[in-house]
């Protein structure tokens, strides 16, 4: 097997490549399938002379994953960075920190991330990028949802079995005052105070990490948007569909296309970003 040389050209072109097949729906799981790998062997070749093996293309889709992975993380939701000609300007602290936190990440201190949008229409549904990156930043981490949640249901199931069995009773009043009202416990202990405590400090911390995820998000995922893509008229493999997926990976893109009040304005938007960005 000969070795490739992954220079700028040869990236972008494979790039391309694999972004075309995940639009034309070959990626079914978290890879390419057959079909969409022996069009990018066919495709290559085509542009470049380069025959490459299925196995080749896989090992550069894993590698290319993890960077995306990596850029996505470093970059997003981060307040002070600074950019000099499309590179992080930031000082050695800074870098010394996400490195330690972020594998992959160095490559980034001396160039960006290349070919990234047609990497986010490869990847951005099957990495997590969103809600566990950690800000190198400040100084902790950044909880992640599902990690709050699932203590929350570990502290919730354990009060579950100390959970008061309550009974009202009410007694035949005897006087003008309002008569206590005693409860009849069955048999179960009460809740400590310290697990009262507890479930309702990770609750409180779930309902804000879920709050800080949704805000992130936006309003609209992407899943919603592109449903909304297909149903104005811009099909799969159409000029309009293309750039939906490129667009749409940003959220103020989206909630932008979903505040267009008809189908028929909608996809005349998504015709003249077309035109703006790609139409020659």
């Amino acid at each position: 097997m000969l070795e490739i040389v992954w220079n700028v050209e040869n990236l972008r072109i494979l790039c391309g490549l694999m972004a075309e097949q995940v639009e034309k729906g070959n990626q079914p799981n978290t890879f390419l399938n057959s079909v969409g790998y022996a069009e990018v062997e066919k495709g290559f070749k085509d542009r470049t002379g380069i025959v490459l093996t299925k196995n080749q293309i896989k090992n550069k889709w894993d590698k290319l994953k993890e960077d995306f992975k990596a850029w996505k993380k470093l970059t997003m939701g981060q307040t002070g960075i600074g950019w000099n000609n499309g590179t992080i300007n930031m000082d050695d602290e800074w870098w010394n920190k996400a490195k330690a936190s972020i594998p992959g990440c160095g490559k980034f201190k001396k160039q960006p991330l290349q070919n990234e949008e047609e990497l986010a229409i490869c990847f951005q549904g099957i990495v997590n990028v969103g809600s566990d990156h950690w800000n190198p930043c400040g100084n902790t981490p950044t909880v992640a949802v599902d990690d709050v949640v699932r203590v929350d249901d570990e502290v919730a199931g354990l009060g579950a079995t100390q959970e008061e069995d309550l009974d009202e009773i009410t007694p035949s009043p005897s006087s003008g005052k309002r008569p206590a009202r005693p409860f009849h416990v069955t048999g179960k202990k009460p809740k400590t105070a310290n697990a009262i405590l507890i479930q309702e400090a990770c609750t409180s911390m779930a309902s804000s990490a879920s709050a800080y995820a949704a805000k992130k998000e936006g309003k609209f995922t992407i899943e919603e948007v592109m449903k909304a893509v297909i149903e104005c008229g811009a099909a799969y493999g159409s000029d309009e569909h293309y750039i939906a997926t490129s667009l749409f990976v940003k959220r103020e893109q989206r909630e932008m296309f979903m505040t267009l009040p008809t189908n028929e304005i909608k996809k005349n938007w998504l015709t003249r970003k077309y035109n703006d960005r790609l139409a020659k």
